[in-house]
C-alpha cells in the first residue's frame, strides 16, 4: 500500500502508527498534524527554559509529552519522564538544563521528519 512507503524513518519509530493507523490515510494526517501543533510550541518553551528555567514549565510540558512520545516513536520518553521527576523535584537547574540539552534536539528533529511524513501523506 502506498502509505506504507511513506511511513518510513530513521528518525522515529512509526511501528505504532504503522499498527493502529497505516490504512488510514485521514487519521494519520490528523494525528501528525495534532502532534505537530502540540509539540512544536512546547518544545520552544523547553528550549527558552534551557536559560530561564521554569521548573513548572518544564514539568508540566513533559508531563504532557509523555503521552504522544511513545505513539509517535520520539526516542527520548525515558529522558522526557526523568526531566520531569527533575523538575518536579526542583533539582538543581543543571541537572534541568543537561536533560534539556538532550530532548530538545531529539524533540525538533521528530517534528522536522513529521513535516516530511505529512507533506508525503498529504500529497497520496
Amino acid at each position: 500500500m502506498e502509505i506504507e512507503k511513506v511511513l518510513t524513518s530513521d528518525v522515529v519509530d512509526l511501528s505504532s502508527l504503522k499498527s493502529f493507523f497505516a490504512s488510514d490515510k485521514d487519521s494519520l494526517i490528523q494525528l501528525i498534524t495534532v502532534y505537530l501543533s502540540d509539540t512544536t510550541p512546547r518544545t520552544i518553551v523547553l528550549e527558552y527554559s534551557i536559560t530561564n528555567v521554569n521548573y513548572e514549565d518544564v514539568r508540566s510540558i513533559c508531563h504532557f509529552l509523555k503521552s504522544s512520545l511513545g505513539l509517535m516513536g520520539v526516542k527520548c520518553l525515558h529522558e522526557i519522564a526523568n526531566l520531569e521527576k527533575l523538575a518536579q523535584a526542583r533539582e538543581p537547574e543543571s541537572a534541568i538544563i543537561e536533560q534539556l540539552k538532550l530532548v530538545i534536539p531529539i524533540l525538533k528533529n521528530s517534528t522536522e521528519e513529521y513535516k516530511k511524513i505529512l507533506e508525503k501523506l498529504k500529497a497520496l
